[in-house]
């Protein structure tokens, strides 16, 4: 089935551009990214829909995407990794968020948490996918700082609870994902473009 996805989408972008052997691998990795994300969302979705957490599952999505987006982070080095990732976040924490008031106090602790480690380690590269260039690594950093700034005046003016819980959940999770100590203990490289220009100098 993945095949078969990437296949097709490789003959219909071939049919309006040029593409040589590197550009094909670009795409590929790119397709193959695509079709991962768009598995994972439908079977996470299933499983939020039987277990009555649907909404508590794309408020947590909706919220990790805005900060993961500009941040980036840890990934799992497997795709048996990185589905049981997927499915402890996605499927688990929605749970947590259902059921309990996190007390403002907490709250606060992270948003400052989060907002420190934007500025002091986003965005977070991985050995795969080395940001390179220093004006897009200085604009995720801003970006992400403000997407922080945002989510913080979110929290402030909501009194949807359910909203608050999987917005300071996001930012758990990506307090956890752009740490190096994450880094470390999965014995993965951090700023990896630091590693790709002393290779390439």
């Amino acid at each position: 089935m993945k095949e078969k996805f990437i296949c097709k989408s490789l003959s219909f972008i071939m049919k309006y551009q040029e593409c040589d052997d590197l550009k094909i691998k670009k795409l590929k990795y790119g397709l193959e990214g695509i079709y991962s994300m768009i598995v994972k969302f439908l079977v996470v979705v299933f499983i939020a829909i039987f277990t009555s957490t649907i909404k508590e599952t794309l408020l947590l999505i909706l919220f990790y995407a805005g900060i993961r987006t500009f941040s980036f982070g840890w990934h799992a080095k497997t795709n048996i990794g990185c589905w049981i990732t997927t499915l402890t976040i996605y499927n688990g924490l929605p749970f947590i968020i259902k059921f309990i008031t996190i007390p403002n106090y907490i709250s606060y602790t992270v948003l400052g948490i989060a907002l420190l480690f934007m500025v002091l380690f986003a965005p977070a590269d991985t050995p795969r996918r080395p940001l390179i260039r220093k004006k897009s690594r200085i604009k995720a950093k801003v970006t992400s700082v403000l997407v922080v700034i945002l989510y913080t005046f979110i929290y402030l003016f909501t009194d949807i609870c359910v909203i608050k819980n999987a917005l300071i959940f996001a930012l758990i999770m990506q307090i956890v994902f752009i740490n190096p100590i994450t880094y470390y203990l999965t014995n993965t490289q951090f700023n990896n473009y630091k590693v790709y220009k002393m290779k390439h100098e």
